[in-house]
């Protein structure tokens, strides 16, 4: 029997970590040791330090793949969208910049800055995510050095670097407004009963950044 690829080896294991995460019902906060991932994961202890050495090794790497699926899927949106407009079926508001046919890459720079942030208000409002979602999320906030993973990772999507101060207000807001709907949906707590209503807000809110800036031009 072959062994398993490294990769699908490091995927289980931070599977595994989230789901204690999400497991958890403590009120003293989410704890995570390596012992319970290594058997949530079907390894032995020994087994899972070789691939993260350390407890921050493993939070580490559960924050960069979240951090990296978030970027995914918005760049999967935003492709997607792309694709659709080029031949009339979609939104043309999440195409790429104007005048040039849409390349599939996904990279931040494929696209125009109003196109990363309808993609990511379309993936902020339909994703499925959970509390431990949150968490991972969240818990980066007290810690410098996970905080950076998610700046690193998802910067790029949100810059608003050479558009007016009227345009970026108007994005920024329906970040804020993406923001709060995921975050809402992940814990549970006063989850929106027409998120679709309020995707379609928060996309208004993108349009009008453009008409700002259409203006300032």
């Amino acid at each position: 029997m072959s062994s398993a690829h490294p990769t699908d080896t490091r995927r289980r294991i931070l599977q595994a970590a989230k789901q204690i995460a999400q497991d958890n019902r403590s009120i003293q906060g989410v704890t995570i040791s390596l012992e319970a991932v290594a058997k949530r994961a079907g390894l032995t202890k020994p087994g899972l330090l070789y691939h993260f050495p350390t407890k921050e090794a493993l939070i580490t790497g559960l924050v960069d793949a979240a951090a990296a699926n978030w970027a995914q899927m918005i760049s999967a949106a935003c492709t997607q969208a792309a694709v659709e407009a080029s031949d009339g079926t979609g939104d043309s508001g999440c195409a790429g910049a104007p005048g040039h046919d849409p390349e599939p890459a996904g990279e931040p720079a494929d696209f125009s800055v109003f196109a990363r942030y309808r993609g990511y208000v379309r993936v902020a409002t339909s994703a499925r995510v959970s509390r431990a979602d949150y968490w991972i999320f969240s818990d980066a906030l007290y810690h410098p050095a996970l905080s950076h993973v998610w700046h690193d990772r998802l910067n790029p999507w949100f810059s608003t670097a050479g558009v007016s101060a009227a345009a970026r207000a108007w994005l920024t807001t329906a970040r804020f407004c993406a923001d709060g709907a995921w975050m809402s949906e992940a814990t549970g707590m006063f989850p929106a009963a027409e998120l679709d209503s309020v995707r379609s807000h928060a996309l208004e809110l993108v349009d009008r950044a453009r008409a700002a800036e259409d203006e300032h031009g």
